[in-house]
């Protein structure tokens, strides 16, 4: 596969943007900065190359938003404070001693009810506010299943309002027994597991606070989840050191034993709360590690396997729609912007930064309005600074990243800096898809 840059140019009113070109095979995938694509031949190619464009071609170029004329914008632009995701502390309480948690768990509090009653009061009145009628909210912790009193209490709640809300949960899923799963599934609660391979692997990093192995206990979780969700839910699987070499051996496990359709990879972040330091890979693990589960999940699929990795659908999604789907991976990091976190005080935080004072947003018992509140802290919280270097200049996947996850560089203390481990997965992973589309097996 070639790649190459298209020089802006302009013909009457119509202005071409430029863009990266990647030619395989007579196909060719263009991509704009602003994240816009479209799939031409070598026929529309050339038209482009010596600026002769017919009205139907320039009408395309408009349409995927590589080009414009005056007065048809084509794609929407959004507002930069537009929050739709919400994150509830609910519980610090948990029945894991995980070797990567990034949570300050010492304080194992759960959220008072007085407390929770006004953070979803406050979720309401912003709603109504903005006149949004559909929310996400993820109730978080620690482990939510220990504070199912509290869960039930949310489902009630919004009961009795004329807000769409679809709750999250993710769980370690080893208290998920048969009468929990079927509690949480009448709920109608979207549910996410955490499990990070096969046992002897997910044993080494996650244990039972107690020390004792916790993969039995994830496994007959799953099983009771299944009895009730199908294949109607997924996870996540931390990607460290101890496991990034066995990619078949986990995938082997999901599909075959586990009857899993749906995961996602994440790579560690290494913080000061693990308890295990150095765990993220370096530059060369993580392309070897991208490859092989793009290697793998193309094998196991022509073998007919129904399995997805939710972080690349996502990067297919970002380079086929810009769909904008993710807060965190589809245009740059969104916590505070998109997405903000309540403290079992009330306190307001970008993102998952909740262990992180400085970060503090406001709080909703401040009288002013969670719009004002977040413009102030663009301006002094270090979560919000602009990360950018000279990588950063020509880079294609500039406008998905822009620069990574602010929270993981908050963890290590690197305020302001690009995330290397998203800079390093998107340049493995990007060309790979690309190349997936010019060969025709990605739609």
């Amino acid at each position: 596969m070639k790649m190459e840059y298209l020089n802006p140019f302009k013909i009457g009113d119509f202005s071409f943007l430029g863009c990266y070109l990647f030619s395989k095979n007579g196909k060719h995938f263009l991509l704009g900065e602003n994240g816009c694509a479209i799939l031409i031949d070598d026929t529309l190619l050339k038209n482009i190359r010596v600026q002769v464009l017919p009205s139907g071609l320039q009408f395309k170029l408009i349409q995927h938003g590589l080009a414009y004329v005056p007065g048809k914008v084509m794609f929407r632009c959004e507002k930069q404070i537009d929050i739709r995701y919400f994150i509830i502390d609910l519980t610090k309480k948990c029945n894991f001693n995980c070797v990567y948690c990034f949570r300050d768990l010492h304080n194992a509090n759960t959220i008072s009810a007085n407390v929770l009653n006004d953070i979803l009061q406050y979720i309401l009145s912003y709603c109504h506010k903005e006149r949004i009628t559909k929310i996400g909210l993820q109730m978080w912790g620690g482990e939510p299943i220990l504070a199912m009193d509290r869960i039930e209490y949310v489902i009630d709640f919004f009961k009795h309002t004329d807000l769409q809300v679809a709750i999250d949960i993710e769980t370690n899923a080893s208290l998920i027994t048969n009468e929990v799963a079927e509690k949480l599934f009448e709920w109608g609660i979207h549910i996410g597991i955490s499990l990070d391979g096969s046992p002897r692997l997910h044993n080494q990093q996650r244990l039972l606070i107690s020390g004792k192995p916790s993969a039995d206990l994830v496994e007959a979780g799953i099983y009771n989840l299944q009895k009730f969700y199908k294949d109607d839910f997924g996870g996540i699987t931390i990607i460290t050191k101890h496991n990034y070499r066995y990619i078949k051996e986990i995938l082997d496990y999901f599909i075959y034993k586990l009857h899993l359709t749906s995961m996602k990879f994440n790579l560690v972040r290494d913080n000061v709360h693990a308890c295990e330091e150095s765990l993220s890979l370096e530059e060369d693990e993580i392309f070897w590690f991208a490859n092989e589960l793009l290697d793998y999940l193309q094998a196991f699929k022509s073998l007919g396997a129904e399995f997805s990795e939710g972080n690349i659908e996502i990067r297919v999604k970002n380079l086929l729609h810009r769909s904008n789907a993710s807060c965190c991976i589809s245009h740059g990091c969104q916590g505070g912007k998109k997405m903000v976190s309540f403290g079992q005080d009330g306190g307001i935080f970008p993102c998952e930064m909740l262990d992180f004072p400085e970060e503090r947003i406001g709080s909703i018992y401040d009288k002013v309005d969670i719009g004002i509140q977040l413009e102030k802290a663009m301006k002094k919280n270090n979560f919000f600074l602009p990360k950018k270097d000279g990588r950063c200049c020509g880079c294609p996947w500039w406008y998905y990243c822009q620069g990574g996850c602010s929270s993981r560089n908050q963890y290590l203390r690197k305020d302001g800096q690009i995330d290397e481990t998203e800079c390093s997965l998107n340049r493995a992973i990007y060309p790979r898809l690309i190349e997936g589309v010019l060969d025709g097996y990605i739609r």
